[in-house]
């Protein structure tokens, strides 16, 4: 005998890729004629950007361009230069499905770079460095909330869970003119740059998310004149982005953040021919999962009073969104730096950050590394460099103490600050910021298809109306009533019990 299944679906977040592609370096190039020879390298940086991001049925197309940049003493020695090589890459990704109605994360990470001069005006660079990405899609659960037939008895558990409403993705860009304050400066030559976002609030209304966030943008450029040391700039750039969402209600929760793309800045001329303008063109996208709390039901086990029932069972993961986090860490790191000394601090940034996580007890710990790299005068005022990869820590106190639970968080370093400790130290401040969406996930056992056998009709006793057991104290009426194909309402009825157990030692009299 056929049963009719009714079934319940939520909708939810599937990852049909995340994992990173390698990218190889190699490069054996000449300075161009516009810069001077090379007496010593300083620091060889990688800085890829992802430009475009696709997906075409079940690959991922991504194009960027990789920034080699050599910042390095000129044949004076006491002259910071910089030369840089761009070259483009592409990357074609399998995905497990095709997908439809995607978001796309991506990052890049640099592995390694060794960069040798091998004459005053020509370079030798290997390295590699990593496209790393993660595509979400919306999917369907389904799961079996009723069995329908007069002889089918059925226990279900209410669970509660978070199903996804609203899944979207939109790039955007910010232009800003920037000026160079007039303490400082004019430019010649940018030396290197950088750009991080933020989202500080958002509003949701329906269909559509307000975005209100800033950019930071961190720039070292190097002056006109030769005897000038270079200078560091960072303006804050404020920006408000509506991002179109099907589905998005107002009282659902979002997992929302903003990525930067690509950054570009050119040195300009202001209305007097001086270089004391930059001009800024960021590109951003806007990523969004929205979820609201709902609860479904499901049959965990069941029993045919007339035939012995065939079913099948399996076990399905069920998340919970619990919280979200945005936490702020300040990690503070001292380093002496030698018989060399330090004088003055040019310029001061985190070139790598990672971060993982993991529950203990009652709280989620948040462990990563950092990269702090420093461009410095030493006692002698002679730049040098010097970098450091140090390790974070952080912790967030649960609010309700969840069980069993996991994130993917996020990290960006807000500031970098920094003193000078004597002639030889230097201690540096790095406030990071770590977010987070963390879910709680759960394991239930539950039924996914029935049968019954009708050539295998259960044997019952039909001689009598009542049947008397003896049944121990807290024992499962649930049990005793499939033994003598009954029901538990009717085992609680004929003896006036409230709960799904024996709540005494004694007997029971069982409707037959």
């Amino acid at each position: 005998m056929e049963y009719t299944l009714n079934r319940q679906s939520i909708c939810a977040s599937e990852i049909i890729f995340d994992g990173c592609q390698e990218q190889p370096i190699d490069l054996d190039f000449s300075l161009p004629d516009y810069c001077p020879d090379i007496q010593r390298i300083l620091k060889c940086q990688v800085c890829p950007r992802i430009t475009s991001r696709t997906i075409m049925g079940d690959h991922l197309e991504i194009e960027g361009s990789a920034a080699i940049k050599v910042i390095y003493l000129d044949s004076g020695g006491g002259c910071i230069r910089c030369c840089e090589n761009v070259k483009p890459f592409s990357a074609s990704i399998q995905l497990k499905k095709q997908a439809e109605d995607a978001v796309i994360f991506t990052s890049t990470r640099v592995e390694y770079i060794n960069c040798r001069a091998t004459s005053p005006r020509r370079l030798d660079i290997h390295g590699a460095f990593s496209i790393c990405a993660k595509v979400a899609e919306k999917s369907y659960q389904e799961f079996v909330k009723e069995i329908q037939g007069e002889d089918i008895q059925q226990k279900s558990q209410q669970i509660p869970t978070s199903q996804v409403t609203a899944i979207s993705q939109q790039q955007f860009s910010v232009s800003e003119v920037l000026e160079i304050s007039d303490s400082k400066p004019p430019a010649n030559t940018m030396i290197r740059t950088g750009a991080t976002a933020c989202v500080h609030d958002y509003k949701v209304v329906t269909g559509k998310l307000i975005l209100k966030g800033e950019v930071s943008v961190k720039l070292l450029y190097a002056p006109e004149s030769d005897d000038m040391l270079p200078e560091a700039m960072e303006y804050v750039i404020p920006y408000s982005q509506m991002v179109d969402c099907d589905g998005l209600e107002e009282d659902h929760l979002c997992d929302v953040n903003v990525d930067v793309l690509g950054f570009d800045v050119q040195i300009k001329s202001d209305s007097s021919g001086e270089n004391t303008l930059f001009e800024s063109d960021i590109r951003m996208a806007a990523n969004l999962i929205a979820y609201e709390d709902t609860e479904i039901s499901i049959v965990t086990d069941a029993y045919s009073t007339e035939f012995e029932l065939e079913t099948q069972t399996q076990s399905k993961a069920v998340f919970r969104l619990v919280e979200m986090i945005n936490d702020t860490v300040t990690q503070k790191n001292s380093f002496e730096l030698g018989e060399g000394g330090i004088t003055k601090v040019i310029d001061i940034w985190n070139e790598i950050s990672s971060v993982s996580a993991e529950e203990d007890e009652d709280q989620l710990h948040f462990t990563g590394k950092l990269n702090l790299c420093i461009l410095a005068l030493n006692a002698q005022e002679k730049p040098f460099y010097f970098e450091r990869v140090v390790d974070f820590s952080g912790s967030h106190e649960w609010r309700q103490k969840p069980k069993g639970v996991f994130c993917a968080p996020r990290v960006d370093v807000s500031n970098i600050s920094f003193r000078i400790t004597g002639s030889t130290g230097i201690e540096v401040k790095t406030e990071l910021r770590l977010t987070a969406a963390v879910f709680q996930s759960s394991s239930y056992k539950m039924i996914a298809d029935a049968n019954a056998d009708e050539t295998r009709v259960r044997s019952k006793d039909s001689s009598a109306a009542l049947t008397i057991y003896f049944a121990d104290a807290g024992e499962s009426l649930w049990e005793i009533a499939r033994r003598y194909c009954t029901s538990i309402d009717a085992i609680k009825k004929e003896n006036e019990l409230e709960e799904d157990f024996a709540e005494n030692r004694g007997m029971l009299l069982i409707p037959m």
